[in-house]
């Protein structure tokens, strides 16, 4: 379990973990859901970034961001660590507004 991985969910979703590795003992995970391009709420410059997973567009939902069990992030699908700057961006915007 490693920051930027993407986890599916059994129902289908998938959540990016965002939480640093320097906290990996904790029972939680902050993760955002990655949602579908076509379904997702309207994006925001840097607070929704979009990335393709799969062959699949999806937005990180940032404004969704949510702990979670670690215990529910099982399967790995696709690791975002290249993306890093916009992920923080993201961030960023949500908590400072630049």
């Amino acid at each position: 379990m490693a920051q930027f991985d993407v986890y599916r969910t059994p129902d289908g979703q998938l959540l990016l973990d965002c939480q640093a590795d320097s906290l990996g003992l904790l029972g939680s995970r902050l993760v955002v859901p990655l949602i579908p391009l076509d379904q997702a709420p309207p994006r925001r410059a840097h607070l929704n970034p979009v990335f393709d997973i799969e062959g699949g567009l999806y937005a990180m939902v940032t404004q969704f961001a949510a702990a979670l069990s670690r215990s529910e992030l099982r399967t790995k699908v696709a690791d975002l660590t290249a993306y890093r700057f916009d992920i923080i961006r993201a961030f960023d915007m949500m908590l400072t507004g630049v």
